[in-house]
Protein backbone atom coordinates (compact mmCIF):
# COMPACT_ATOMS: atom_id res chain seq x y z
CA UNK A 1 0.00 0.00 0.00
CA UNK A 2 2.67 2.32 0.85
CA UNK A 3 4.25 1.55 -2.31
CA UNK A 4 1.22 2.22 -4.52
CA UNK A 5 0.78 5.78 -3.16
CA UNK A 6 4.51 7.38 -2.67
CA UNK A 7 4.08 5.72 -7.03
CA UNK A 8 0.69 7.65 -7.40
CA UNK A 9 2.65 10.48 -5.70
CA UNK A 10 5.48 10.32 -7.88
CA UNK A 11 3.22 10.32 -11.10
CA UNK A 12 1.90 14.09 -10.04
CA UNK A 13 3.80 16.83 -12.14
CA UNK A 14 5.04 19.47 -10.04
CA UNK A 15 2.76 22.17 -11.04
CA UNK A 16 -0.85 22.07 -12.26
CA UNK A 17 -2.40 24.69 -14.68
CA UNK A 18 -4.43 25.26 -11.95
CA UNK A 19 -1.61 25.87 -9.27
CA UNK A 20 0.11 28.42 -11.78
CA UNK A 21 -3.32 30.27 -12.40
CA UNK A 22 -4.00 30.71 -9.18
CA UNK A 23 -0.18 31.99 -8.66
CA UNK A 24 -0.28 34.26 -11.62
CA UNK A 25 -3.67 35.85 -10.47
CA UNK A 26 -2.23 36.06 -6.49
CA UNK A 27 -0.06 38.23 -8.49
CA UNK A 28 -1.86 40.03 -9.91
CA UNK A 29 -4.69 40.66 -6.82
CA UNK A 30 -1.09 42.34 -4.68
CA UNK A 31 0.06 44.36 -8.15
CA UNK A 32 -3.55 46.19 -8.64
CA UNK A 33 -3.64 46.58 -4.84
CA UNK A 34 -7.17 44.99 -4.60
CA UNK A 35 -5.81 43.31 -1.85
CA UNK A 36 -7.96 45.30 1.12
CA UNK A 37 -10.16 43.48 3.43
CA UNK A 38 -13.03 45.64 4.07
CA UNK A 39 -13.41 47.35 0.48
CA UNK A 40 -16.65 46.02 -1.72
CA UNK A 41 -17.42 44.12 -4.10
CA UNK A 42 -18.36 46.98 -6.29
CA UNK A 43 -14.99 49.21 -5.42
CA UNK A 44 -12.94 46.34 -6.78
CA UNK A 45 -14.74 45.90 -10.01
CA UNK A 46 -14.49 49.40 -10.72
CA UNK A 47 -10.87 49.39 -9.99
CA UNK A 48 -10.10 46.53 -12.05
CA UNK A 49 -7.99 47.19 -15.27
CA UNK A 50 -9.96 46.96 -18.24
CA UNK A 51 -7.32 44.38 -20.01
CA UNK A 52 -6.23 41.81 -17.28
CA UNK A 53 -3.40 39.49 -18.44
CA UNK A 54 -4.33 36.57 -19.11
CA UNK A 55 -2.38 33.54 -16.76
CA UNK A 56 -0.46 31.29 -18.62
CA UNK A 57 -2.13 27.86 -19.40
CA UNK A 58 -6.01 29.51 -18.51
CA UNK A 59 -8.05 31.07 -20.88
CA UNK A 60 -9.66 34.69 -20.23
CA UNK A 61 -10.48 35.71 -16.61
CA UNK A 62 -14.24 36.22 -15.86
CA UNK A 63 -15.07 38.67 -13.34
CA UNK A 64 -17.40 37.26 -10.12
CA UNK A 65 -19.26 38.52 -7.90
CA UNK A 66 -18.55 37.41 -4.39
CA UNK A 67 -20.71 37.96 -1.64
CA UNK A 68 -18.33 39.31 1.51
CA UNK A 69 -19.21 37.15 5.24
CA UNK A 70 -17.88 40.71 7.10
CA UNK A 71 -21.50 40.91 8.48
CA UNK A 72 -21.37 37.64 9.92
CA UNK A 73 -18.17 37.87 11.37
CA UNK A 74 -19.53 41.13 13.35
CA UNK A 75 -22.32 39.26 14.63
CA UNK A 76 -21.99 38.28 18.58
CA UNK A 77 -20.41 34.47 19.06
CA UNK A 78 -22.30 31.84 18.85
CA UNK A 79 -24.09 30.76 22.53
CA UNK A 80 -23.14 27.47 23.70
CA UNK A 81 -25.86 25.69 25.38
CA UNK A 82 -25.11 23.04 27.85
CA UNK A 83 -26.38 19.56 28.27
CA UNK A 84 -28.90 20.79 30.47
CA UNK A 85 -30.37 23.34 28.47
CA UNK A 86 -30.23 20.85 25.40
CA UNK A 87 -32.66 18.29 28.13
CA UNK A 88 -34.76 20.85 29.07
CA UNK A 89 -35.38 21.88 25.28
CA UNK A 90 -35.89 18.32 24.43
CA UNK A 91 -38.30 18.06 27.57
CA UNK A 92 -40.55 20.74 25.93
CA UNK A 93 -40.59 19.71 22.69
CA UNK A 94 -42.13 16.81 23.70
CA UNK A 95 -44.40 17.89 25.90
CA UNK A 96 -45.78 20.01 23.63
CA UNK A 97 -46.03 17.73 21.05
CA UNK A 98 -47.82 15.55 23.49
CA UNK A 99 -50.19 18.59 24.33
CA UNK A 100 -50.98 19.39 20.72
CA UNK A 101 -51.41 15.74 19.90
CA UNK A 102 -54.16 15.57 22.75
CA UNK A 103 -55.61 18.84 21.12
CA UNK A 104 -55.68 17.85 17.75
CA UNK A 105 -57.66 14.18 18.91
CA UNK A 106 -60.10 16.41 20.34
CA UNK A 107 -60.57 18.37 16.87
CA UNK A 108 -61.12 15.42 15.22
CA UNK A 109 -63.45 14.15 17.46
CA UNK A 110 -65.25 17.23 17.17
CA UNK A 111 -64.87 18.30 20.90
CA UNK A 112 -67.08 15.97 22.48
CA UNK A 113 -67.92 17.99 26.24
CA UNK A 114 -64.30 20.13 25.89
CA UNK A 115 -63.58 23.53 24.97
CA UNK A 116 -59.79 24.96 24.39
CA UNK A 117 -58.65 26.56 27.27
CA UNK A 118 -55.92 28.78 25.30
CA UNK A 119 -57.30 32.24 24.55
CA UNK A 120 -55.05 32.23 21.33
CA UNK A 121 -56.30 29.48 19.87
CA UNK A 122 -59.98 29.93 20.78
CA UNK A 123 -62.58 27.57 22.01
CA UNK A 124 -62.54 25.12 19.22
CA UNK A 125 -59.84 25.04 16.85
CA UNK A 126 -59.24 22.96 13.56
CA UNK A 127 -56.52 20.43 13.58
CA UNK A 128 -54.52 23.28 11.54
CA UNK A 129 -54.76 26.03 13.58
CA UNK A 130 -53.50 23.56 16.65
CA UNK A 131 -50.62 22.62 13.62
CA UNK A 132 -49.92 26.40 13.39
CA UNK A 133 -50.04 27.37 16.63
CA UNK A 134 -47.62 24.01 17.72
CA UNK A 135 -45.39 24.61 15.28
CA UNK A 136 -45.26 29.01 16.04
CA UNK A 137 -45.06 28.42 19.99
CA UNK A 138 -42.13 25.89 19.38
CA UNK A 139 -40.25 27.78 16.93
CA UNK A 140 -40.94 31.03 19.05
CA UNK A 141 -39.72 29.59 22.32
CA UNK A 142 -36.56 28.20 21.55
CA UNK A 143 -35.84 31.57 19.40
CA UNK A 144 -36.23 33.03 22.45
CA UNK A 145 -34.12 30.37 24.07
CA UNK A 146 -31.29 30.59 21.89
CA UNK A 147 -31.40 34.46 22.39
CA UNK A 148 -31.28 34.75 25.79
CA UNK A 149 -28.16 34.63 28.16
CA UNK A 150 -26.94 31.42 29.09
CA UNK A 151 -28.18 31.69 32.63
CA UNK A 152 -31.56 32.74 31.78
CA UNK A 153 -31.75 30.20 29.50
CA UNK A 154 -32.89 27.78 31.94
CA UNK A 155 -35.62 29.66 33.27
CA UNK A 156 -37.40 30.56 30.04
CA UNK A 157 -36.92 26.51 29.38
CA UNK A 158 -38.31 25.29 32.66
CA UNK A 159 -41.05 28.09 32.60
CA UNK A 160 -42.50 26.97 29.22
CA UNK A 161 -41.86 23.13 30.42
CA UNK A 162 -44.04 23.51 33.28
CA UNK A 163 -46.80 25.15 31.62
CA UNK A 164 -47.08 22.44 29.23
CA UNK A 165 -46.94 19.89 31.63
CA UNK A 166 -49.31 21.50 33.69
CA UNK A 167 -51.18 21.35 29.94
CA UNK A 168 -50.75 17.79 30.04
CA UNK A 169 -51.41 16.78 33.23
CA UNK A 170 -55.04 18.92 33.33
CA UNK A 171 -55.52 17.34 30.33
CA UNK A 172 -54.79 13.40 31.34
CA UNK A 173 -57.28 14.23 34.80
CA UNK A 174 -60.18 15.29 32.19
CA UNK A 175 -59.57 11.85 30.74
CA UNK A 176 -57.62 12.72 27.92
CA UNK A 177 -54.65 9.61 27.08
CA UNK A 178 -51.10 10.28 26.71
CA UNK A 179 -49.85 9.56 23.15
CA UNK A 180 -48.19 11.36 19.93
CA UNK A 181 -49.76 11.07 17.14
Amino acid sequence: MMLLAVGSLAAVPPRAAAQRAAKDLAAFTLASGTRRQYRSVATGLLNMPSHLSTPSGVGPLEARVSWSTLGVAALPARRSWTTSHTALASAFTVVLLVDAAQTRDLARRGWPGFREANPLLGPRPSVGQVNTYTALAAASILTAAAAAPPRFRPWLLGAALAVEALTVGGSVRNGLPLRIR
